[in-house]
């Protein structure tokens, strides 16, 4: 049976393995709630997916929410580092999108902004996860799926430390230039 760190991870996970719909809006995870699709363990949930069970041990999603690590701890066993710039360009495409259609208006939901910006800040944090210390790509072994493959055998440059890197301050920039222009969140 798989295993995810979080339940964040799960829908990634069934994302780019079974939907991969450019336009799902980033959403938090709804709550686990016990029912045909998700059964409580002792020590995990498992939910019953379109890309087959997956466990989430309450211990992981625990520690993730409490400091803040939205997809887990460590390195993703589900999601490969090619995958992952993947998520990370589809979130920031979504962000700009939404971004550029915000005016501040207050029928206006600035929420679907600043969750996807965050979102393709953190998915580029979980591919740079797979980068060993001092390598300037991510290993081979760290790209698994065909997905990831494929789109690593049509820009190479995906998984190197220097886009990574530039994808990173790209959306953690505009997301503060848009909390500047905006104000904090209410």
């Amino acid at each position: 049976m798989l295993t995810a760190r979080t339940l964040a991870e799960v829908q990634v996970y069934v994302s780019v393995t079974t939907v991969a719909d450019d336009n799902l809006p980033a959403t938090e995870p709804a709550p686990i709630v016990p029912g045909p699709n998700v059964v409580e363990g002792a020590d995990a949930w498992t939910v019953t997916t379109t890309a087959g069970e997956i466990t989430v041990p309450y211990v992981s999603e625990d520690a993730a929410r409490k400091i803040g690590a939205r997809f887990g701890l460590g390195v993703s066993e589900l999601v490969d580092a090619a995958q992952w710039a993947l998520v990370a360009a589809m979130y920031g495409r979504r962000a700009l999108t939404a971004d550029m259609a915000y005016t501040g208006g207050p029928d206006q939901d600035r929420t679907t902004v600043e969750l996807n910006w965050e979102f393709a800040a953190e998915a580029v944090g979980e591919a740079l996860k797979f980068l060993p210390e001092g390598a300037e790509v991510v290993p081979a072994e760290a790209i698994w799926s065909e997905m990831g493959k494929r789109a690593v055998a049509q820009s190479p440059e995906l998984v190197y430390r220097s886009k990574l890197i530039d994808d990173l301050e790209h959306y953690r920039g505009t997301l503060d230039d848009f909390r500047a222009l905006y104000g904090p969140s209410a």
